[in-house]
């Protein structure tokens, strides 16, 4: 995939039965290019769009943080999540996908 595609997001299952993103880059092919979770933890978030995970925390809980955030906590506004679609297509692809690499 060049830099100047937009990438196609969708969804699908992978081989386990986990709900994942399936990006492609290729609209000729049908297999996916990358299998991303469908969202992230918010300090996660934070790292893709460059900012301090306490500053995300505090916008997050005001409502100002750059992308939608889901509360999945047991206790309000302690906990949240970010959909991954919206940071691929504020940041690209190749950013998300480095910050989400595995290191072994």
């Amino acid at each position: 995939m060049t830099s100047d595609e937009q990438p196609t997001v969708g969804a699908g299952m992978d081989p386990l039965g986990h709900i994942v993103l399936t990006v492609r880059g290729d609209g000729n092919s049908s297999a996916p290019d990358y299998e991303l979770p469908p969202t992230v933890p918010l300090a996660t978030a934070a790292r893709i769009l460059d900012m301090d995970p306490a500053d995300a925390l505090v916008r997050a809980r005001e409502g100002l943080f750059p992308e939608r955030v889901i509360d999945v906590g047991d206790e309000p506004g302690v906990k949240f999540s970010v959909p991954v679609a919206p940071l691929i297509r504020r940041v690209g692809l190749d950013r998300v996908r480095e910050a989400l690499r595995v290191k072994g």
